[in-house]
């Protein structure tokens, strides 16, 4: 008898037993650190095949350390890729295996929109690429504070708008990082723009870090002497998408001309580029730069 393919959404009634093993753990942890990840970004971060990241991830959502989410059809292109958020046994595991204390689960929860998950998949798209690209090099990834974490406590400065009125702006970063590479640290907050923003708010949040950076502030917030702003570009249009990065560029050099920010688009970068090619438009720049310096 021909064996009915299961559905993606549905779980096992009574799963087979499984033994947890180190591997899966750091698996729920960066699926919660994240918030959410995709089956491809596991593979690609934790696993050898994506056969052996399948098969383990079936077990870790059959037996409820992780559960699935989907994005609309419309969104994608035509079936939504199979994403993983933590799920109510991931976080009791979390507190009693990696000494977490209060673990959020979303295994139940309808908050998780679409536009949320489209966005922080992006975020995290650009975190595994990184990542990947670190290993490649010998790079030290010595932090990644996601989404979430920075969220958790920020800044905020005050700034003069093009109208001529004050107001508190918070300085929000969508992630931060640093990496260590030929006994160098370099410091880079990560902004994800999916082209929904205006350009008059886009100019606010650089006169943010325009002051953010005079203040000395990023010092105290990050423990860091230098910092560099990445805007990178996430549309379905990869025209469109160089077209919204040149835009950004501009519209910051009418701001200043100070080379902290730095541009690109999601779709032309890779791990093979992303940190030691000249793929990247700095700001005041005409040449295409690399994000780090060779030795």
């Amino acid at each position: 008898m021909k064996q009915l393919k299961r559905k993606r959404h549905k779980r096992q009634k009574s799963p087979s037993g499984m033994i947890l093993q180190p591997r899966d753990i750091d698996v729920m942890e960066a699926v919660y650190r994240f918030r959410v990840l995709s089956q491809a970004q596991i593979a690609t971060l934790f696993f050898g095949s994506k056969a052996t990241a399948q098969f383990r991830l079936e077990k870790l959502y059959d037996h409820q350390f992780l559960e699935r989410k989907f994005l609309p059809v419309s969104l994608g292109d035509g079936r939504s890729p199979t994403l993983y958020v933590l799920d109510r046994k991931g976080a009791e595991t979390l507190r009693t295996e990696r000494g977490y204390d209060e673990v959020k689960w979303f295994g139940t929860s309808k908050g998780l929109s679409a536009d949320f998950l489209s966005h922080t998949m992006a975020i995290n798209d650009v975190m595994v690429r990184v990542s990947l690209a670190c290993r490649v090099h010998g790079f030290t990834l010595e932090k990644w504070q996601a989404e979430n974490e920075v969220k958790a406590d920020y800044d905020r400065v005050r700034v003069q708008s093009s109208q001529g009125k004050w107001e508190d702006v918070p300085v929000v970063p969508d992630s931060f990082f640093t990496i260590v590479a030929h006994q160098r640290r370099y410091p880079f907050v990560l902004e994800l723009d999916r082209g929904t923003m205006t350009l008059a708010r886009f100019k606010n949040k650089i006169r943010a870090y325009v002051v953010y950076f005079q203040s000395g502030a990023y010092e105290k917030r990050y423990g860091v002497k230098s910092l560099r702003v990445l805007s990178v570009v996430s549309t379905k249009s990869q025209s469109g998408g160089e077209k919204r990065r040149d835009n950004l560029k501009a519209a910051t050099e009418e701001l200043t001309r100070e080379r902290w920010f730095w541009f690109a688009t999601l779709a032309e970068l890779t791990p093979e580029n992303i940190l030691t090619i000249p793929i990247w438009h700095q700001a005041s720049e005409q040449d295409r730069k690399i994000l780090v310096a060779p030795i």
